[in-house]
């Protein structure tokens, strides 16, 4: 007997894009499912138009809430979930057919407490089929961890959750980049995790979005999280952990300063010394960022880029925008 999945689906400003989300949630071939949308506090039509979604639809339940951000959204959702299993699925967003399900059988045939598929960054609504990049890997033990790493799990919304190891687990508030917490807890609490290495997540890019714009402090999270995890694992005994966590780290300042080189930043940031800030940062840990051969050569030729020749760089601003 199938378990009852609850997708949980967070919803602001996003009414040019619900009706594609939920249609797609609502056309799953796993169909044991509960769709929760959280109305985080919109001020367009999104909310009006999830209610008209659930007076068709038995299976969605919306929630209307005083805005209190994304991570707000979830955490509330979690709250209101009755399935055994969660997913998360941003309103912006939509997923294959067979994203439930693909997810759901590899979790179970396997023993796993998680599964994950890939997400693909779109600008279109019906993307093409996509075939596996590689083999399905189970990871047990330790290995999950490191899996935790060695993907670079960034996202919540391709992977498919047991309730119970969520536990009292939950997204820190007032905060963004608030899946990578979220995920470093889990992970550290998972005995089994299997990674289906096919596209089945679709994250609209908006092109209004600020995905490509200037660096903001809210933006400073990310560090904030990678700096907090590579700490964890520094305190720790384990040298490949503390490798890899080290690269994320570093991976996440260069990345921040590549943006603002090429985009500039906010009113509220001081460009000059948040550049300084970056870059004197990134030194300590430079060695492991350029000795990971997960890094794309490109990217380690970016850094040199940003951190030795920025001026120069900077030139690029405006073909970057």
């Amino acid at each position: 007997m199938n378990e009852l999945i609850s997708v949980i689906v967070p919803v602001f400003r996003t009414e040019k894009y619900i009706e594609r989300c939920l249609k797609s949630i609502l056309a799953q071939t796993y169909t044991d499912i509960e769709i929760i949308v959280v109305d985080d506090g919109t001020d367009d039509r999104s909310g009006e138009m999830a209610d008209e979604f659930a007076r068709n639809e038995p299976k969605i339940k919306v929630i209307h809430k005083q805005n209190g951000g994304l991570s707000s959204a979830r955490n509330r959702g979690i709250e209101e979930a009755s399935g055994s299993l969660i997913s998360f699925v941003d309103s912006d967003d939509f997923i294959a057919p067979d994203f439930l399900e693909i997810l759901y059988s590899n979790l179970k045939n396997n023993g796993c407490d998680l599964s994950k598929v890939l997400y693909e960054e779109v600008t279109f609504d019906k993307p093409q089929e996509r075939k596996a990049t590689g083999e399905t890997k189970v990871y047990s033990g330790p290995e999950v961890e490191k899996a935790f790493l060695d993907l670079n799990i960034d996202s919540v919304c391709d992977i498919l959750y047991k309730r119970s190891l969520i536990g009292d687990t939950r997204f820190p508030e007032g905060k963004t980049s608030e899946d990578i917490p979220f995920n470093f807890e889990i992970f550290r609490k998972a005995g089994k995790f299997v990674n289906i290495p096919i596209v089945k997540y679709f994250y609209y890019h908006n092109p209004e979005s600020i995905s490509n714009g200037p660096l903001d402090k809210n933006m400073l999270n990310y560090v904030a999280f990678r700096k907090m995890i590579y700490e964890h694992y520094k305190a720790g005994s384990d040298a490949e952990l503390e490798f890899k966590s080290e690269s994320l780290y570093a991976r996440s300042l260069m990345g921040l300063t590549a943006r603002m080189c090429l985009y500039g930043a906010k009113p509220e940031i001081d460009e000059k010394s948040q550049k300084a800030a970056f870059k004197s940062e990134f030194k300590e840990h430079k060695r492991s960022y350029y000795n990971d051969k997960d890094i794309p050569f490109s990217r380690k030729v970016l850094a040199v880029g940003v951190f030795n020749f920025y001026p120069v760089t900077r030139l690029f601003r405006g073909v970057a925008k």
